[in-house]
C-alpha cells in the first residue's frame, strides 16, 4: 500500500512547467478582458476544433501520466540516471511535449485565441530551458547522454518498425 507519504512524493515528481501554466494562464485572462475567437462560436468548425482541443488535451494528460509512470523512480529535478524507456525512448522531453498538448487542448476546447497564441511564445522559452537541462545532463551523465541523444529526437518521435511493442513502461536502469 501506497502511504501519504510517498504518493507526496510521487506527485511532487510532475514537472509543472512554469511557462506553459503562465501562457495557459495570461490567455485566459486575456480572453475574459477582450474575448477572441478561433473561429465563430457555433457551427461545424466549432465543433471540429472542440473535438480536436478534446483530443491534444487527452493526448498530452496520457503522455504526462505515461512519462510520469516511466521515471516514477528517478527524481526528474535530479536525477541519478537517465530514463530512456517507455515515452523517454520515443522522445527526449515527453512531459514538455504533452503540457504542451495540453496548452494547445485548452486553447482549442475554448475556442480560446489568445491561449492558443501563447503557444508558440511558451514553446520558444520551454526550447530554452531544454537546452539548459540537455547541458546539466551531458555533464552529468556524458557518454551516456551522448548516446541517447544521437538515438532519441528531443520533441517529435521517429516513426519506426516496432512501435510500440519496442518500449517497455518500467525504466531500464
Amino acid at each position: 500500500m501506497t502511504s501519504r507519504r510517498d504518493w507526496g512524493r510521487l506527485l511532487s515528481n510532475i514537472p509543472l512547467p512554469e511557462q506553459n501554466l503562465a501562457g495557459i494562464a495570461a490567455g485566459l485572462v486575456l480572453q475574459r478582458v477582450v474575448p477572441r475567437r478561433l473561429v465563430k462560436a457555433s457551427g461545424p468548425p466549432s465543433v471540429l476544433l472542440r473535438l480536436a482541443g478534446g483530443a491534444s488535451l487527452a493526448a498530452g494528460g496520457t503522455l504526462i501520466t505515461w512519462a510520469w509512470l516511466a521515471a516514477r523512480d528517478t527524481r526528474l529535478a535530479t536525477p541519478d540516471a537517465l530514463v530512456t524507456s517507455g515515452p523517454y525512448g520515443l522522445s527526449r522531453n515527453p512531459m514538455y511535449v504533452g503540457w504542451a498538448l495540453v496548452h494547445l487542448g485548452v486553447g482549442l476546447l475554448r475556442n480560446d485565441a489568445w491561449t492558443t497564441a501563447a503557444l508558440p511564445v511558451v514553446s520558444a522559452e520551454v526550447h530554452r530551458e531544454v537546452l539548459r537541462e540537455e547541458a546539466l545532463l551531458e555533464a552529468t551523465f556524458p557518454a551516456a547522454f551522448s548516446r541517447y541523444r544521437q538515438s532519441v529526437p528531443r520533441y517529435v518521435p521517429h516513426l519506426r518498425a516496432g512501435f510500440p511493442a519496442a518500449l517497455p513502461l518500467r525504466p531500464r536502469r
